[in-house]
């Protein structure tokens, strides 16, 4: 379990496959600690005795549910709870999650799913900085594999932000992780970022898509768009009918997870997909 809505972990010690590139991993782990640089955080401002008021109301709520929870400190960049019922419900070690933290995490989630896992969290990350009108009501849902006494099973993780600093920093992250009700084939990680107040899903690029998911005729149709040109009169500068440029739109849409194509216009111009 890896708290992926705002936390990819270290890659050393990770028990990699072939089919995980150590590289990526490299590069995705830079690129979320330049996200993690951009929230200044005041040491003095944070108040600790909100923590502890969060766990105790935490490790009864495990007890309730028999959810794994934890918490993650985005000003020290670790894990400051877990709950204690790890060992009985995924065999988890708990000293060594006191001691590894997020590499003990991550070393539990299928090497195939965890390229993708990290990916997912970094955009949604990266989303949720840019879009802090949404924390308050913001979930993310992520279903991928983790090791349970020797074979992978599959789990669904929830993430959503449990404290902001005074200056609107992200400041405690909570994830609750459960046994996934659904054990069949798998078909690959799955993710969701939605506002849970309307059930209204956010335009984060993960839930499989790649780093840049538009074609380069869609990237040029949506730089059209921005500049205010129509669907006829796109069709007319690209000499493609209007039929296909709509079909182009409803695509960018689809991809980008976004209403309507001025936000798909506004998340892509933020992911740099329209330089």
């Amino acid at each position: 379990m890896e708290n992926i809505i705002f936390v990819c972990a270290k890659v050393g010690g990770l028990p990699l496959r072939i089919n995980t590139d150590l590289s990526l991993m490299k590069t995705m782990q830079r690129e979320f600690e330049a996200l993690l640089d951009m929230q200044r955080f005041d040491a003095g401002e944070l108040d600790y005795a909100v923590l502890d008021r969060h766990v105790a109301r935490l490790t009864q709520l495990s007890q309730v549910v028999n959810s794994g929870i934890t918490v993650f400190d985005m000003y020290r960049r670790r894990h400051v709870f877990s709950s204690y019922n790890f060992p009985d419900l995924f065999r988890y070690d708990m000293d060594r999650i006191a001691s590894e933290d997020s590499d003990y995490f991550s070393a539990r989630i299928h090497p195939d799913d965890l390229p993708e896992v990290h990916r997912n969290g970094i955009d949604c990350l990266r989303f949720m900085l840019g879009h802090k009108e949404l924390i308050d009501n913001g979930k993310f849902l992520a279903e991928y594999r983790i090791e349970i006494g020797g074979r992978y099973v599959r789990v669904v993780e929830q993430f959503q932000v449990l404290e902001c600093d005074r200056r609107g920093n992200i400041w405690l992250t909570l994830s609750v992780l459960d046994m996934s009700p659904n054990q069949g084939p798998f078909d690959g990680v799955r993710s969701q970022l939605f506002d849970f107040r309307d059930g209204r899903a956010l335009p984060f690029a993960g839930g499989g898509a790649s780093s840049d998911p538009l074609s380069e005729r869609e990237r040029e149709i949506l730089r059209l768009i921005g500049r205010g040109r129509l669907s006829k009169e796109i069709a007319v500068e690209l000499s493609i009918s209007v039929h296909t440029v709509n079909t182009h739109r409803q695509r960018i849409l689809e991809k980008l997870r976004a209403d309507n194509s001025m936000e798909a216009v506004r998340y892509a111009a933020e992911r740099g997909l329209l330089d």
